[in-house]
């Protein structure tokens, strides 16, 4: 992880980026600045009250003592006012920034291509969400406070302490060169020890996320202790990455501290030297003035750590939403689809070295089957997954009805799909709503239908709340024949003209896969049905069959033919199903 902190960090950059999410809060924004404005006013005009308050004691305003406390009240309420009106729409500018950028992010991450999903773990995503949005806009929302509110409380203690002294007030200047130096070396460890606490953060949420999901496997295998161990391990790394971070800020605050007295010190000597040429209550004032200057500009110096810590954090976040979403070049999305499946000497690999497909070819007429058998890893999934475009193939060409599938708007061409997998997807919702999502048009009779034809009424019939039951996260309520039905009812609502099986009764006991089967040979019948299947049953009724190994079709036929020539699928068979 120490290489991420030599990243270069570009504060320009940062703005530039978080100042178009805060172009619909402008009035937010103006009203903030407002209520900062009085805050600041309210400083030197404290000071001015306090030499008032002297003049008073030596014998001004006799006649009007009153103005004094009136005074005093008036500062203070629109000190209250100034940082009530600041503060709060502050929040509401971060609030809403937090809202776009999720917003943002969210909707570009998941138009993002399968291959992204493949090679970023989703406990680092979600940290995006959970951790960076959150730190660089508070971070940032903090910081914008901070330079407001603080830089025109400066501001305008600064011009008050001229009109009082130039000379004097130039003693401040000293202040440059130790806090400059004092950024510089802060800047440069807030940097790589964000960037390692940022990447351990996003490592403890992928290590808790895939230990709750597969939490059956973690106590099925006795691996509680280990997991712990290994969540205890990088959060360590985390601890230790967040302690450094604390280190370096804990000695920037005093350091400043130390800076800003020095110079007060000096400033009041100078003063008391000065005093022949101010009267008293000048001096009061001006010292009352200097006194409330190191709090704003101790606050003003611990901005830069902080923007950097929000840069850091928004460093992913804007790279993740600058990513470019997944390819669609098409412009067919008005034809009808029929189905004929052409593949044309495909080949395909991940990672431009081994090939996965290599020389693919095959024809598939409208509303017929074809089954994909072979040995575990030969390619059968990876060649399902390219026809609805989630991987594009390296050569060759992919053609529906005559026209290569790149052609085809890329949400056309998957409506025009249904996938049923054997990792089957739910959400943690109704029975009825898994059935119908995507599908938000669906009438409950159509629903109820394809539940019917999947059969699902029976099993739904006998749950006390019928398909509104909640099935929980990833349908974990459910039996993996369940869960695989209510699949299969999704894909039989889709009506899609090209249906895609991917071991799709493979949790299927023999009596599920007989009432299931039934309800296949329905949604195949007059639909172009690619298979991959180890059962019999599914395979042997099959249009043409393929046998794929290492990549490569070695066979290709109807169930008999190949049968008969005694090759690889001959022996698969007669090796699985003993015929």
């Amino acid at each position: 992880m120490g290489e991420i902190g030599k990243k270069n960090i570009n504060l320009v950059t940062f703005f530039k980026n978080i100042s178009s999410y805060l172009r619909g809060s402008n009035i937010s924004l103006l009203l903030a600045l407002v209520g900062f404005l009085l805050f600041a006013l309210s400083q030197p005009a404290f000071a001015m009250l306090m030499e008032s308050f002297v003049r008073a004691l030596d014998g001004e305003f006799v006649d009007n003592l009153y103005v004094i406390p009136v005074a005093c009240i008036s500062i203070a309420l629109m000190r209250g006012i100034g940082s009530y009106f600041g503060n709060y729409y502050m929040s509401k500018v971060s609030a809403s920034v937090i809202h776009l950028v999720r917003c943002d992010l969210f909707s570009n991450i998941i138009q993002l291509p399968i291959r992204f999903f493949d090679n970023n773990k989703s406990g680092r995503l979600v940290s995006l969400f959970t951790y960076n949005t959150n730190l660089m806009v508070t971070a940032t929302t903090q910081s914008l406070t901070t330079i407001i509110r603080e830089g025109l409380t400066v501001i305008a203690l600064i011009f008050y302490l001229l009109f009082i002294s130039v000379k004097l007030t130039m003693i401040f200047v000293l202040l440059g060169p130790p806090i400059a130096l004092a950024i510089i070396w802060i800047g440069k460890k807030i940097k790589r020890h964000g960037y390692n606490i940022q990447s351990s953060v996003a490592e403890l949420n992928h290590i808790a996320s895939e230990a709750f999901l597969g939490i059956r496997q973690v106590k099925s295998s006795v691996n509680e202790n280990k997991t712990s161990q290994k969540f205890q391990n990088i959060s360590m790394i985390s601890k230790k990455a967040l302690l450094k971070l604390e280190k370096v800020s804990a000695i920037y605050t005093p350091f400043m501290q130390v800076m800003v007295i020095i110079v007060m010190a000096m400033v009041m000597y100078i003063v008391l030297l000065s005093r022949g040429s101010l009267d008293s209550a000048q001096l009061i004032a001006y010292i009352t003035a200097a006194s409330l200057l190191p709090k704003p500009i101790r606050s003003l110096s611990a901005v830069h750590p902080q923007l950097l810590q929000a840069a850091v954090a928004a460093d992913e976040v804007f790279k993740h939403i600058s990513f470019s979403k997944e390819e669609d070049d098409g412009i067919i999305d008005n034809v009808s689809i029929k189905g004929d499946i052409v593949f044309d000497e495909v080949s395909f690999s991940y990672d431009d070295s081994k090939k996965i497909l290599d020389n693919i070819n095959f024809n598939l007429k409208a509303g017929d089957s074809l089954a994909i058998v072979g040995s575990s890893g030969g390619g059968k999934s990876t060649l399902v997954n390219l026809i609805p475009r989630f991987y594009l193939p390296q050569s060759g060409e992919i053609k529906i009805d005559g026209i290569n599938i790149n052609e085809f708007k890329l949400n056309f061409l998957r409506d025009n799909m249904a996938i049923v997998s054997q990792n089957i997807m739910l959400f943690n919702d109704s029975i009825k709503n898994n059935i119908s999502y995507g599908f938000s048009c669906a009438s409950d009779e159509d629903i109820f239908r394809a539940s019917k034809l999947a059969h699902l009424d029976d099993f739904v019939s006998s749950l006390s709340d019928g398909f509104e039951t909640i099935v929980g996260e990833n349908g974990v309520t459910l039996s993996g024949g369940q869960r695989q039905r209510i699949a299969i009812a999704r894909a039989i609502l889709s009506n899609a003209k090209i249906l895609i099986l991917d071991e799709a009764t493979s949790a299927l006991d023999n009596e599920s896969e007989a009432k299931i089967q039934s309800a296949l040979n329905f949604i195949m019948k007059d639909r172009t049905t690619i298979i991959i299947a180890h059962r019999l049953t599914t395979i042997e009724n099959s249009n043409q069959i393929i046998v794929i190994e290492d990549g490569k079709i070695i066979e290709q036929g109807a169930h008999n033919e190949l049968l008969n020539k005694n090759g690889s699928y001959s022996r698969m068979i007669r090796r699985d199903f003993k015929i």
